[in-house]
């Protein structure tokens, strides 16, 4: 499979910890920084960070310029072109409608022109150049990396908000559930079928001068409640229709609360969950005086388990969809989860090959099988292969596949390979992960994780593609591109036993550990 290189992992929470200090701090000239690699970035003259319908919006030439891409602007068609390595990107002033590499893309805020700068929605900035970002909230300080083997070092570990994420399985006997909240101060799990009654998280109280609610967003099936204080959430569970109801005492909305936005000035309002088929609709308002109170409301299409959880640091809330009634995945027929792995290619199509001639086929398929033999010895998960032997099978035939065995989640495994007419061609290298649907997102922060660990390779990062293993199937599905054939040390490390040997472990480990079990 050929794909272009990119070297860096998307972190989407964040966003709501830059918006909660943005709300605070922006009429305060001089406080705002951005800080890249341990160095601070030098924002245009005139310019401040904005927000713009929810949107944080930051100076896409200062972020792409100190990472070394190149950056064109057309002034008669107002497009801004940026290019790294074998990647390319259009945005257009004005307009919601951006485009990667020739796939069209909706933004949530048009990019906004400023004198000689554009801005651009800090989240696009997230998902499609795939930075890390860290809040100090003491210090008021954003920090972006743009080489995550270095961000330990770049971004202070204390003050860093980051997307839940387990630490790393050493062995598939021992791994961690999934997702677990970061730096969190209480977590508490229930399901929308338990009797109706307030779950508090233990967390702190809110007391005095309310508490500002300055933004919400459902994203990856979660929903994520940024706070300006030490809040105790009381939850309670509904039926008919089923609903998760989340009450913050002693909060307001925020002015410029970022979500959906209040109705017509009214205190209440609703978020986008379009792209999730089991939340009916969410819905927030303010209720009461003295003291007063926000209320959400998840109204789902069907009983579903939670896990409530609060980090102070951050003054992020979130209600984490992404579990089951026993904490873990959903089974088969045969009482364990059902784990489809998918080795790439086969037969007549033999995927990437190699200057030596090696084929992507068969690396796919000797990794799959080594996975799969530590999964079913490990016997805590039912495996099902898309193939065992070299043959042809289509796309459709491997979703189909999935569908019958009633799949909990799908791995599809491939390595990675580029034109040889590409300049410097022989030096993209690297490991990454792809998804298409929101809800595959924290299956494939997990595999990432492990995958990059299995290779050793350089992290390339988590990045959605419309692949059709990925985007067809009704369960959480990733492809891991384990490294480039076209490279002559990835090539040679992919067909060594003992990169193979560990790259099978991690898979492994990865699954169980996504699955909780």
């Amino acid at each position: 499979m050929r794909k272009t290189c990119l070297k860096m992992f998307a972190l989407l929470l964040p966003l709501l910890v830059f918006i909660v200090w943005f709300g605070q701090d922006a009429e305060a000239a001089g406080r705002g920084k951005i800080v890249l690699d341990n160095q601070e970035l030098a924002l245009p003259q005139g310019i401040k960070l904005e927000n713009i319908n929810g949107s944080v919006m930051i100076p896409i030439r200062v972020v792409t310029e100190n990472l070394g891409y190149e950056v064109l602007w057309d002034q008669t068609a107002r497009k801004v072109t940026i290019r790294q390595d074998f990647k390319e990107i259009k945005l257009f002033v004005g307009s919601k409608n951006a485009d990667a590499d020739g796939v069209p893309l909706s933004l949530n805020a048009a990019p906004k022109q400023t004198g000689g700068t554009v801005l651009v929605p800090i989240r696009f900035v997230g998902e499609q150049f795939g930075l890390e970002v860290g809040w100090d909230n003491k210090e008021k300080i954003v920090y972006l990396s743009g080489n995550s083997s270095d961000s330990s070092s770049a971004m202070p570990e204390t003050s860093l908000a980051a997307a839940p994420s387990p630490p790393a399985s050493p062995a598939v006997s021992s791994p961690a559930p999934t997702p677990a909240p970061s730096q969190t101060t209480g977590t508490v799990t229930g399901t929308a079928s338990s009797p109706p009654g307030p779950t508090e998280a233990p967390a702190g109280t809110a007391e005095g001068t309310p508490i500002q609610v300055k933004g919400a967003d459902f994203i990856a099936n979660q929903l994520i409640i940024a706070v300006t204080g030490t809040v105790k959430p009381n939850i309670t569970t509904l039926d008919n229709p089923s609903r998760i109801i989340v009450e913050l005492p002693g909060t307001s909305l925020a002015s410029d609360f970022a979500g959906g936005g209040p109705v017509s000035g009214a205190a209440q309002g609703t978020l986008d969950v379009s792209e999730y088929p089991l939340i009916a609709a969410i819905g927030y308002s303010l209720t009461g005086t003295a003291p007063s109170a926000v209320r959400f409301e998840i109204q789902t299409t069907e009983k579903l388990p939670y896990r409530l959880s609060v980090d102070d640091s951050t003054g992020l809330i979130t209600v984490d969809l992404n579990v089951s009634d026993t904490g873990g995945a959903t089974s088969g027929g045969s009482g364990n989860p059902v784990v489809v792995l998918d080795a790439g290619h086969g037969g007549s199509a033999s995927g990437a090959v190699s200057p030596a001639g090696r084929k992507e086929k068969d690396f796919n398929l000797a990794v799959i099988q080594k996975a799969g033999a530590l999964l079913q010895g490990d016997g805590r998960v039912t495996v099902v292969y898309t193939r065992t032997e070299d043959i042809t099978l289509g796309l459709q035939d491997r979703v189909d596949i999935a569908e019958a065995a009633g799949a909990n989640l799908f791995v599809s495994l491939h390595a990675n390979a580029i034109e040889t007419t590409t300049p410097n061609w022989y030096k993209v290298n690297g490991s990454e992960t792809y998804y298409t649907r929101s809800d595959s997102l924290p299956l494939a922060r997990v595999m990432h994780k492990h995958l990059v660990k299995g290779t050793g390779f350089k992290d390339n990062g988590v990045r959605t593609r419309s692949f059709h293993v990925t985007r067809e199937t009704s369960m959480p599905a990733v492809l891991l591109e384990s490294g480039y054939l076209t490279n002559t040390s990835d090539e040679s490390k992919l067909f060594s036993n003992d990169i193979q040997d560990s790259l099978a472990r991690e898979i492994a480990a990865g699954i169980i550990e996504y699955l909780g079990i």
